[in-house]
């Protein structure tokens, strides 16, 4: 009797038969660091499966979901000189050299730039402009080349953006100018804004140039806000995507499966509404000043109002709106005549079809660009020279 009237006076932690112990932290870091690495043994394994037995999945076909955006570059024949970009949904291909697409020849820099001369940190000395844009600033078709003789093209037609390069560095022979195309076909006033907030610190331009338009107004089964999302968590999930084929085909079963379960009925949009459009270039004017540069915007070119009259209402109402603000705003605005509905039918030869201009007319807007700078004295000490159209 006394033997259990001793055991039960003993404290509770003193009966324990097997007394825990707790673990140290190295012990808690190493099981720690043991799941995590067997979780990322599993991923492996998944890839190496995945790329094994499954097939390739070109990011680009995930990320450009819509029709008309498909149609513009992600078709087979389009997307030669296209890849997936997690920011922007597309971009150009890397280091291409005298590629043919569409009736265009062009070269890529590593940066995806078109143009072959590496781009990098600007160098002291150097005066750098950036030309930011669409296919129009891109030069599409400038110059044009045929499929079947891909070498034989005349080499003086060039995009206003290196023609701009070219007259500035013949009248500067002691000063390197760079004109840089920060274009590509089938972007919005949408992918230009996140484009340069992402890129403008590394580039610093002197100047900016800026021209959206057709693509914005452009219809579309969503809206750029909705299909082109840039929130960080969203272009992080693109990022895997386009760095994992695990992922890729992950999301490409949930979009079918998704797709499946839903019916619903399209009613086409304007990609960027024309009130986004010109808080879009708002903000990307504030953007350019904010960093040091100066910037002129450039009213999207269109040729006639008979082709497709609903679609130039469209163009018209956009242009005159963003007029309308530049004034307001004291932002330079340059608009060219020529390039516009008003000027039809004496406008063609200034374009190769309905919205882009043609070597002549790359070359008027490298004039006129030209007369801006020299009158409003945007080029600080360089001499800026006359170009005839």
């Amino acid at each position: 009797m006394s033997l259990i009237v001793h055991f039960m006076s003993k404290p509770a932690e003193q009966r324990s038969a097997t007394p825990s112990r707790k673990l140290t932290l190295k012990r808690r870091l190493l099981y720690s660091a043991l799941v995590y690495l067997g979780f990322v043994l599993l991923l492996v394994v998944v890839e190496l499966a995945t790329r094994l037995t499954l097939p390739h999945i070109n990011s680009l076909e995930l990320f450009v979901s819509t029709r008309q955006q498909t149609a513009q570059v992600a078709t087979s024949e389009k997307s030669v000189i296209f890849e997936g970009d997690p920011l922007l949904l597309w971009r150009l291909k890397a280091n291409l050299r005298d590629a043919v697409w569409d009736f265009t020849v062009l070269s890529t820099n590593a940066e995806h730039f078109r143009g072959s001369r590496p781009l990098g940190s600007k160098q002291p000395g150097v005066f750098r402009i950036l030309c930011v844009g669409d296919s129009v600033t891109f030069g599409y078709r400038v110059p044009v080349v045929w499929p079947d003789k891909p070498n034989e093209y005349d080499r003086n037609w060039l995009p206003y953006p290196m023609m701009l390069e070219k007259e500035l560095q013949v009248a500067n022979p002691g000063r390197r100018i760079e004109a840089v195309v920060m274009a590509v076909p089938g972007y919005t006033s949408h992918q230009g804004l996140a484009w340069l907030r992402r890129d403008i610190q590394w580039l610093q331009p002197d100047l900016v140039t800026i021209s959206f338009g057709w693509n914005d107004a452009s219809f579309s089964d969503a809206p750029d806000r909705e299909v082109i999302r840039t929130d960080w968590y969203v272009v992080a999930a693109r990022w895997l995507v386009n760095h994992s084929q695990a992922f890729a085909h992950a999301m490409k079963w949930f979009r079918e499966l998704k797709g499946t379960s839903q019916s619903q009925v399209i009613r086409p949009v304007p990609r960027v509404a024309k009130s986004e459009y010109l808080r879009n270039f708002e903000e990307m004017v504030e953007l350019v000043q904010a960093n040091g540069a100066r910037a002129i915007v450039i009213a999207a070119p269109y040729r006639d109002a008979v082709t497709n009259p609903p679609e130039a209402s469209l163009m018209t109402e956009y242009r005159e709106s963003l007029s309308d603000w530049a004034e307001h705003a004291k932002i330079p605005f340059l608009e060219i005549r020529e390039l516009t509905e008003s000027a039809h039918p004496s406008n063609a030869g200034w374009f190769g079809e309905l919205i882009h201009p043609n070597h002549m007319g790359h070359r008027l807007i490298t004039s006129e660009l030209l007369t801006q700078f020299r009158t409003r004295q945007m080029l600080k000490d360089i001499t800026v020279p006359n170009l005839t159209p």
